[in-house]
């Protein structure tokens, strides 16, 4: 973790649009399996993963799916994971996977990284994946390995960060025309109940004024309609590739977000996948609804340490309680040098060397402590457990 006020201001803000975007309800009581005809939704309730392969037929009808997702939930990846090789095995080389996790500027890295110029980790730091996105990447790593094994085109959909968080200060009409210009031309505000919806959720979590709820649904509306524009654009440019689009359930969610926006677009409607929501399934939440048998992302090996990223690169702020860091003797104050002999010159560094790493696994630590050099070995533990009366020092 990194503790310094920009940071602090930028989850504040992350925590906010995952209330509206993201994030779904508390799970419910799966209901008996059911299957109903016309417009109404599917509901599933998957025994296993393989399961998802009765609604392949349908789906596959479609040019563009969306698989919704809790982004912390590892089943909802797995149940994208088997959609796509699902459909991969109907749609064959026209397949291609949209990403909300990947913000269109960085495009690039993920072009590199599917035709094997660059590493996994080369497209990480390429995508800045622990900067911008920040989710643990192995929720995520079957599926970028599944689209690099079979030449699947991965498409960065998100609008930079930057802009999302500046028009949420000024609202949209006052940004440049440099800056408007990374936008589509038209943000639809048609669609009543998605304006009700995301007013809605700020009102409970904010106590700011009218105009910051209309600057806050002129991001929650830019980063929707800038998703569904750059899906189009590639759909129009690629006429015959079809996408499976993978994004928070409150992107696809009552077709609001970004699929009624992209099927103004290109013409025809899209298929919308729902991982468990919390509320009672209706004929307007999505196409399918699917309940799942919850697995757990593997547990991984932690150093429990504490960063601040500084001018002379990554230093100790303090170690948690009984933490691997702690046992082998790592102080606040540290600067990291290296890992396992790689350089350290950010956090973000230290997030890619960790992410494949067990508990149980040795490292090797190179520190600066004052003007002396040290090495330090740490055996990694699981998920520290922070007692109350044990902060870290």
């Amino acid at each position: 973790m990194i503790y310094n006020s920009n940071a602090l201001k930028a989850l504040c803000f992350i925590v906010l649009m995952s209330l509206t975007a993201c994030s779904t309800n508390n799970a419910i009581n799966s209901p008996k399996n059911q299957k109903s005809t016309g417009n109404l939704t599917t509901v599933l309730n998957l025994k296993s993963l393989q399961s998802i392969g009765v609604i392949t037929p349908q789906l596959a009808k479609h040019r563009t799916v969306f698989v919704g997702e809790q982004h912390t939930q590892y089943t909802d990846h797995l149940n994208q994971l088997a959609i796509i090789k699902n459909l991969h095995k109907h749609w064959k080389t026209n397949t291609s996977i949209g990403l909300e996790m990947i913000q269109q500027p960085y495009q690039s890295a993920l072009d590199d990284y599917i035709t094997g110029k660059i590493s996994e980790r080369e497209m990480l730091k390429g995508t800045e994946w622990y900067d911008r996105w920040r989710y643990d990447f192995r929720l995520y790593r079957p599926i970028f390995n599944y689209a690099k094994a079979n030449n699947i085109p991965l498409v960065a959909l998100n609008i930079p960060k930057e802009l999302t968080r500046k028009i949420t200060k000024v609202g949209i009409k006052a940004l440049s025309k440099k800056e408007r210009q990374q936008l589509p031309p038209l943000i639809d505000r048609s669609n009543k109940n998605y304006i009700k919806r995301i007013s809605g959720v700020f009102s409970k979590h904010s106590h700011t004024s009218s105009k910051g709820i209309a600057k806050f649904l002129d991001a929650q509306l830019a980063w929707d309609e800038g998703m569904a524009f750059a899906a189009a654009k590639y759909l129009k440019k690629n006429s015959k590739k079809r996408m499976v689009i993978i994004a928070g359930s409150g992107h696809v969610i009552n077709r609001s977000g970004i699929p009624n926006r992209l099927d103004r677009q290109i013409g025809s409607r899209s298929a919308v996948v729902l991982n468990t929501v919390g509320e009672t399934p209706s004929a307007t939440q999505g196409d399918f609804l699917l309940f799942s048998p919850e697995i757990n992302l593997p547990k991984k090996g932690m150093m429990g340490i504490l960063m601040a990223e500084e001018k002379n690169g990554v230093t100790v702020n303090s170690t948690v309680f009984h933490s691997a860091a702690a046992k082998a003797g790592v102080l606040k104050g540290d600067v990291i040098i290296m890992i396992d002999g790689q350089a350290i010159k950010s956090s973000t560094d230290v997030k890619i060397w960790g992410f494949d790493k067990k508990p149980g696994d040795t490292v090797k630590l190179k520190l600066k402590r004052k003007n002396k050099i040290i090495i330090k070995e740490l055996t990694l533990k699981g998920k520290p457990r922070l007692n109350p009366h044990k902060l870290p020092k």
